[in-house]
């Protein structure tokens, strides 16, 4: 096939609409041939299509630029201005020199980029008369109308509201997204009665979106209707952390709209909207809403409405926040299920059930009276409905169909109170509602079990997906936990699309974190919650493994000052041997949260370990960004660590750390912090420990992913299989129960039944048996060294690299011989590892391939293509 040039994203992103100077550029080589590279690209960026089109690049044309470099091409043309739109395409020339065609075209808009680019002002319903009660009121409506005279060339909306937004025009909902914006640290807010200190020296930022509604924009009268919801901007609900709300619910918007003749109209939210209440009366993301039908406004939303009634809207203050486009995916209903309807239960009670947990929300359609009134209840797996009930009072006489706007629910379970109105089979339908993440890789293996596992981590992960971050429960906190994001982040970035995610994610734990001591929040948003070192260390150790994945060192310069920040605010917690005893004062330091009996080893030990690692990351941070004298510094820092650690916890005598339970060989061994010479026993004393243990973990969510490590770095992946296939006792045993379809809190079943920080295993099914695991920068070199451990008789995984897609397959035939298929990306290379034992590697054909010994392994190296051998 003739090598193609595909998958054009700005950012990462289709036709985005972005803020940043220099946007990075990508592209995919797609061919069947095998050992396709780039060896040069040409981009041309235009100011039109026609431009384009003409291969006249009149904002940007690069030249032919003699790199391999497809996934971080910076833009380096004019620069641009507020609302523009440009064209871009990209040829290549492969490794023989030969040029390819012009790929298809694209585009990115600018968004509005100056604060005077905003002739709207923020605007709101009432001021509070109770700004310090967890009471909250009706959600307001706001509408605008408006006259187009003229034959529209294009519109575009900019609009944010906070909590949450729904906009209308003539009538139709613009957009598919819910609950949107995505989440931030909106502005500056009291926070009173924190359960866990917060000296608050955060940044804040907020989020707007915008929409091409050309089509919308009728050639006469015109309608806005806006509906706001409380979202997290007003969340009063569960104060159990503090009281962290913001102010009542407000927003900003404009319409910009060119006609053909060139003229321009602004339609922008100022005191000439009207706004009233109506029928939703209530609205929390933790407990639910209430809407009374009876209530119901007709037509608001469209032109010719009688709003005589409503009042003015008023300027309220803005948030100190500033305005950004938002690039991480939209929450969106993703799916729409049928539950099994179990009937009447008891007296005006029904109930229904769905086969697994979802995040979201039912849609109820009944027909009664006017008054009659419904009450949904969620309940979770563990049995729990953690207050979250929706409540809908008709309007009666018709059928009606209602779902909420601005909560979601976790449940497998609904109860239906409904004491006038029957309900049936027909009457329930459940909306799957989580962030929009595009799945990425797949796994399967010959072990049931196994796949249950990657299942269940798959949903538990998306139900735990609102507003681009990964919280801890979808249900009963519903924060952004650090630690848990950073155990995670392999098996999530294996599983899912999320280089845009990730982005969002970090400037949150950037905004939250304290600029002047370097402390990082244990939740980002801050939300409060408990954590450690382990905690903050994510802002370093997430990070470099973006980058590990996606290749973007500018990621890393974005966030080096804070990164390094943090390092030296750990210098600032140790005690007079050197270790961590603390951060904040009066704060927690949790250890290895959530072991099999209890936390036992030591927090210090733990705090010191990530100190350790953190400090050692950066080091390789510093290296790659040319900040040498940063790296001397790291070096001797982490070198000194290593010897108050040792000092502390090691037994040179037994060969072991501390008490040699619950782990604690692990963080040594995954952190290097051994002694030179003391790693074979050390890791003799981990399996001596494993084999008392009848192989079970004895690790919480920061030992457990870092046990498989270990494990899976010394080539015994046979007992990291023995661990992860235990079907009693500590581990995953309890998912083949067909009641359990998410992963628990904790080993024993205590708390929450959807939390997905235990889904980190799910990275070893990737990179050890599976085997993919990225270069010394990405996946332009990567490596594929999958272990074909007895008990299974085949694997298949593959992952979408920046670059396309990569495949690892293997199947064991009766004679022992290993079939192989890998499949390598064009523009990328891989060595392939053979498992221990294979020494022989022969082609689809019979004929033996060049297999090299490199540190003691029998490898392969492949360039692009796709191939099919067997190992002997």
């Amino acid at each position: 096939m003739q090598v193609k040039i595909q998958n054009l994203k700005c950012d990462q992103l289709i036709n985005p609409t972005i803020e940043a100077d220099h946007p990075a550029l990508s592209w995919q080589m797609v061919s069947t041939q095998q050992g396709k590279a780039q060896r040069a690209y040409r981009v041309l960026v235009a100011g039109s299509a026609a431009l384009l089109a003409q291969n006249k690049g009149d904002i940007w044309d690069s030249g032919k630029v003699p790199s391999a470099n497809s996934i971080q091409v910076l833009y380096k043309g004019k620069v641009l201005k507020s609302r523009q739109k440009v064209y871009w395409k990209v040829m290549v020339w492969d490794e023989q020199g030969r040029p390819t065609a012009w790929s298809a075209a694209t585009q990115w808009q600018m968004g509005l980029l100056n604060p005077a680019d905003w002739q709207a002002k923020w605007i709101g319903a009432m001021e509070n008369p109770t700004p310090n009660s967890t009471a909250t009121y009706p959600a307001p409506y706001f509408r605008k109308a408006f006259t187009a005279g003229k034959k529209v060339k294009q519109a575009t909306v900019y609009v944010s509201g906070l909590g949450f937004y729904e906009l209308y025009i003539n009538g139709k909902k613009i957009g598919d997204q819910v609950l949107a914006p995505a989440v931030t640290n909106y502005d500056v807010r009291p926070l009173t009665k924190l359960l866990y200190p917060y000296d608050d020296q955060s940044t804040q930022r907020v989020l707007y979106n915008s929409f091409d509604v050309t089509a919308n924009i009728a050639q006469k009268d015109n309608a806005i209707g806006i509906l706001l919801g409380n979202g997290w901007y007003n969340q009063r609900d569960r104060t159990v952390e503090g009281n962290m709300w913001y102010d009542l619910p407000k927003l900003i918007f404009q319409l910009e709209v060119t006609y053909t003749d060139g003229t321009k109209q602004v339609i922008a939210s100022n005191d000439s909207w009207k706004t009233t209440t109506g029928p939703l009366l209530k609205d929390g993301i933790f407990s639910g809403e209430q809407y009374d039908a009876r209530l119901y406004l007709g037509a608001w939303d469209k032109p010719g409405y009688n709003d005589a009634n409503w009042k003015p809207a008023i300027y309220v203050k803005p948030p100190t926040g500033a305005l950004h486009p938002q690039l991480a995916p939209f929450d969106k209903v993703t799916r729409t299920l049928t539950p099994t309807f179990e009937g009447k239960t008891r007296d005006s009670v029904y109930r229904y059930h769905l086969n697994e947990t979802v995040s979201g929300w039912a849609s109820i359609t009944v027909k009664g009276k006017a008054g009659d009134r419904t009450k949904l209840r969620y309940i979770s797996e563990e049995g729990e409905d953690y207050g979250q009930i929706d409540t809908y009072i008709l309007n009666g006489g018709v059928p009606e169909t209602w779902q909420p706007k601005f909560t979601w629910h976790a449940f497998r379970v609904i109860e239906v109170t409904s004491k006038d109105v029957a309900l049936n089979a027909e009457s329930i339908r459940v909306m799957d509602v989580h962030t929009d993440v595009q799945p990425n890789g797949t796994f399967e293996c010959s072990n049931p079990f196994l796949n249950k596992i990657n299942t269940a981590y798959l949903k538990t992960q998306l139900a735990n997906m609102h507003g681009s971050i990964s919280s801890d429960c979808p249900h009963r906190e519903r924060l952004g936990y650090t630690g848990d994001g950073q155990v995670a982040m392999e098996s999530a970035m294996l599983s899912f699309d999320l280089p845009q995610f990730y982005s969002k994610w970090f400037d949150d734990i950037d905004d939250a974190r304290n600029k002047k001591t370097g402390f990082v929040t244990h939740t980002a948003p801050f939300g409060g919650g408990g954590g450690g070192p382990a905690w903050g260390s994510a802002y370093v150790i997430m990070p470099w493994l973006y980058y590990q994945y996606y290749g973007d060192a500018a990621m890393l310069s974005k966030h080096y000052q804070g990164m390094k920040q943090w390092v030296t605010y750990l210098s600032t917690r140790t005690n007079k041997d050197g270790l961590i005893t603390r951060e904040e004062p009066n704060g927690w330091c949790l250890g290895d949260w959530c072991t099999p009996t209890g936390v036992e080893v030591p927090e210090p030990l733990v705090n010191t370990a990530y100190y350790h690692h953190v400090t050692a990351t950066m080091s390789k941070v510093a290296k790659l960004l040319g900040k040498d004298d940063d790296r001397a510094m790291f070096d001797q820092l982490a070198g000194q660590i290593k010897v108050n650690f040792n000092k502390a916890y090691y037994h040179a005598d037994k060969k072991t750390y501390w008490q040699g339970r619950q782990g604690a060989d692990v963080f040594a061994l995954a952190f290097d912090l051994v002694p030179d010479g003391s790693r074979k026993d050390v890791f003799n004393s981990l399996l001596n420990h494993l084999e008392k243990l009848n192989y079970h973990f004895d690790t919480g969510i920061l030992g457990t992913p870092l046990m498989l490590k270990v494990l899976s770095q010394n080539d015994r992946n046979d007992i990291a299989y023995k661990i992860m296939n235990q079907q009693t006792g500590v581990g995953f045993g309890y998912l083949l129960d067909a009641k359990n379809s998410t992963l628990w809190e904790a080993w024993d079943s205590a708390g929450s039944h959807c939390h997905p920080m235990f889904g980190s295993v799910v990275e070893w099914f990737y990179t050890a048996l599976g085997g993919i695991k990225p270069g010394a920068d990405g996946f332009q070199h990567f490596v594929v060294a999958p272990s074909a451990v007895t008990d299974l008789t085949y694997c298949k995984s593959a992952y979408n690299s920046l670059y396309g897609k990569i495949r690892s397959e293997w199947k064991r035939n009766a004679d022992g011989t290993l079939q192989i298929l890998v499949e390598v990306p064009a523009n990328t290379s891989a060595t392939f590892v053979l498992p221990s034992g294979k020494t022989k590697a022969k082609d689809a054909a019979g004929k033996n391939m060049t297999v090299k010994q490199t540190n003691e392994r029998s490898v392969v190296e492949l360039p692009s293509g796709v191939y099919r051998f067997s190992l002997s």
